[in-house]
């Protein structure tokens, strides 16, 4: 619920213009035009009846010691509030269908620093521009249409396909590696990646490459070639955007004998799963984005340290990629090459 609240209701409320300026950046933040959320339960006394719209306490619990700082480079927290925006925005027009970046932030699509503000939607006659929202004319095939509530948006899929237009190949390729995991997923209930990937799984994968993406393709008005380029190289093994990253330099650099989520044992057993490893080359890729371990703690560091020097004593060479050596090219070429020089044998003509 969020505590979102309409301006009119602090109206019926007795609940000033006035009042309610001084309360924003306190305890009360503006959604859009005339919408609002209440953050926090404050101790100002002409704030006291803005508490009383207090519904969703966890809403609360959760800016509890968190400063505006805090909030503004929270980019799981901007994302919220940006899905926020889109929904209660309530100057939709009939036919309007939310389209590109905020169709992505209704999904849930990871977008990588992503800024914009406005609500992007199409409409089959007419276009406007605002602060709060685009509209540009334009038609929508039903058949890429879905519904959130009273609201449609373009689906997961030509979502992510848009985004080849709007953000380039490198976003756009995360993002369908990231729909076709989440599609892929949702067909084995209980799905938990720490057991491997069956062969049923990649057929799965296929399948719905096959019927879902090939078909939005052929719907595109533009770009059809590079999104078919692009739909014939994605799979669903990537766990994190930074992992789709990896393998889109990868596949820039025509790099090749890379496979994913490999597990490797000696004779003590399993040692770890790895997220690339190129066996002829007996090279590692371990994507060490700051997501994949927000949660992990240190014992599972600590571990991974022992698994380290196993994989080593095995002839393996482990390359650590950061989160930001796999979003810049050169950078992520230059890596690898240092340190595994043997790797430029299997590379031909880079390109992005």
């Amino acid at each position: 619920m969020t505590n979102t609240i309409y301006r009119e209701e602090f109206s019926a409320a007795g609940i000033s213009s006035k009042t309610i300026k001084s309360a924003l950046g306190c305890c009360l933040i503006r959604l859009c035009r005339g919408v609002y959320s209440v953050i926090r339960e404050c101790q100002v006394k002409d704030h006291s009846r803005i508490a009383a719209f207090i519904r969703d306490d966890d809403w609360i619990s959760f800016h509890v010691d968190r400063t505006p700082s805090d909030l503004k480079h929270d980019f799981r927290y901007q994302t919220q509030l940006r899905a926020l925006r889109i929904r209660s925005y309530r100057w939709y027009r009939p036919e309007d269908v939310i389209v590109g970046k905020s169709a992505a932030v209704l999904h849930g699509i990871p977008l990588y620093k992503d800024t914009s503000k406005a609500i992007a939607v199409k409409h089959p006659r007419s276009n406007s521009h605002t602060k709060e929202i685009i509209r540009v004319r334009g038609e929508v095939p039903a058949e890429d249409q879905v519904g959130f509530g009273h609201l449609t948006a373009t689906s997961a899929v030509r979502t992510a396909l848009d985004l080849i237009r709007i953000s380039g190949q490198r976003e756009a390729f995360a993002a369908m590696e990231w729909v076709l995991r989440q599609m892929t997923t949702a067909q084995f209930p209980g799905f938990n990646p720490k057991f491997g990937y069956t062969e049923k799984f990649q057929a799965e994968a296929r399948r719905i490459v096959a019927t879902a993406f090939y078909p939005a393709v052929a719907r595109m008005r533009s770009g059809q070639v590079t999104a078919q380029r692009m739909v014939d190289a994605i799979d669903p093994f990537s766990e994190s955007p930074a992992e789709s990253n990896c393998r889109f330099n990868l596949i820039a650099l025509k790099l090749t004998g890379f496979e994913q989520q490999i597990e490797v044992r000696d004779n003590k057993g399993f040692i770890a799963r790895v997220d690339f490893l190129n066996e002829q080359a007996r090279t590692i890729l371990a994507v060490d984005g700051s997501e994949k371990y927000a949660l992990v703690g240190p014992s599972l560091i600590r571990r991974e340290g022992e698994q380290h020097n196993r994989l080593l004593s095995m002839g393996y060479k482990v390359i650590h990629l950061s989160f930001d050596d796999v979003f810049r090219l050169n950078d992520f070429r230059d890596k690898i090459f240092t340190q595994v020089p043997e790797l430029k044998q299997m590379v031909g003509s880079p390109h992005e």
